[in-house]
């Protein structure tokens, strides 16, 4: 008997905890339809860069998939690419979109600079992201467009500010926090991505034109050509090699960083087909930094990452930077309050700057990694081997 009493009263409770809610009812989802460009482009055949305005239809859809005539209010436009949405859920929306009973007439949305795979991300989100949820009337229900398919973005692309004369100019990406996979070079067939440095965790790498489609040096780089690639540990390519000076590399992946106003490739893969194809001839020649550049500080942005040149440049007395950071400075022309300063610890491990101080070397090129936080900036040169410093 025990068995079925036991039984019995698990079947009773089971009854009692039996509900039945109603069904979802309203809008569930945005049906989003593509009207311009009418060749939303594919992998193999990418849009123009001139390519900025998409026009789109959105409608409501219920739980029938059916119009819901009772949405008739402002959606948010957001664009994704490059693995992430622009602006940033949370942030004011890129466009906006009205919907009367349910329908969009056509709505024109002028992109951003997107790169790769694209499309719109549509929401019908708070109206007033303080307002309590449960008085505002958002669904949040989302429609997507078809891909656009965009070209993917070169270093360039990564590097360059959209406003060289905004404050932020120094300190942010255009592709902040965006996963980027650069495989050519905006030269064409004539250019190269060539690695200028190696160091202990990453390397430095440049866009270069050179002679011809084979390669031919000399070559040579423009503004923004140049990158960090943070490795974390020695540089390798995707099937293990070593990466070494002067090798031209297929390209790179990963996430872009700013640490600090400086512009890195984090968490890369760098890819690499066939043997090591080095030539040290095609290393784009370091870039002469003179004196106006400490007072026009964009000069130093558009070749972060790049090789740069200071000739004359005497040696400071060594101070408190030497000590905690191996950073010594010198004084191209403003004295040692205005400096440039460099790190050879670890790659000119022969050079003692204490035995130079005061002494003009005629020229120290190396890789440039700014400091820029605010009005801070610090422009610090990292010598690759001994050949990059001439001694008095």
């Amino acid at each position: 008997m025990k068995p079925t009493l036991v039984l019995g009263c698990l079947g009773l409770v089971a009854a009692a905890c039996t509900t039945t809610n109603p069904g979802v009812e309203g809008t569930q989802s945005l049906r989003v339809e593509l009207m311009t460009p009418a060749d939303p482009g594919s992998p193999e055949q990418r849009l123009a860069d001139s390519v900025r305005d998409v026009t789109v239809r959105v409608t409501a859809l219920d739980e029938q998939g059916e119009v819901d005539a009772g949405l008739s209010r402002e959606v948010d436009v957001f664009v994704q690419f490059l693995g992430g949405l622009t602006p940033q859920l949370g942030s004011a929306p890129l466009d906006h979109i009205t919907l009367n009973e349910g329908v969009s007439g056509p709505a024109t949305i002028t992109l951003p600079e997107v790169f790769g795979p694209t499309y719109l991300w549509i929401e019908d989100g708070l109206d007033d992201p303080a307002m309590p949820a449960a008085d505002d009337p958002a669904t949040f229900a989302t429609g997507t467009s078809p891909t656009l398919w965009f070209r993917d973005p070169f270093i360039e692309d990564i590097q360059r500010p959209a406003d060289e004369g905004a404050l932020a100019a120094l300190s942010e990406s255009p592709l902040q926090d965006k996963q980027v996979n650069v495989r050519g070079s905006r030269y064409g067939a004539s250019g190269r991505l060539i690695i200028t440095s190696t160091y202990a965790q990453g390397y430095t790498l440049s866009d270069v034109e050179c002679q011809d489609a084979a390669g031919t040096p000399p070559c040579v780089a423009g503004d923004y050509d140049h990158v960090l690639v943070f490795s974390f540990s020695r540089p390798r390519d995707d099937a293990g090699g070593e990466l070494v000076i002067g090798q031209a590399i297929d390209g790179f992946a990963g996430a872009v960083q700013e640490f600090n106003g400086l512009t890195e490739m984090g968490f890369p893969q760098t890819f690499v087909s066939g043997p090591p194809d080095v030539d040290l001839a095609r290393l784009p020649p370091a870039v002469p930094v003179d004196t106006s550049w400490l007072s026009n500080p964009i000069l130093f942005e558009r070749n972060e990452a790049g090789l740069l040149e200071l000739t004359d440049a005497t040696i400071c007395p060594l101070d408190d930077d030497y000590t905690t950071y191996k950073q010594w400075k010198v004084d191209i022309g403003n004295g040692c309050g205005d400096p440039i300063n460099v790190i050879t610890s670890g790659t000119v491990t022969d050079f003692d700057p204490a035995t130079y101080v005061g002494q003009t070397l005629p020229s120290i090129i190396g890789t440039l990694r700014p400091v820029n936080i605010g009005s801070f900036n610090v422009w610090i040169l990292f010598p690759r081997f001994s050949a990059d410093l001439t001694l008095p």
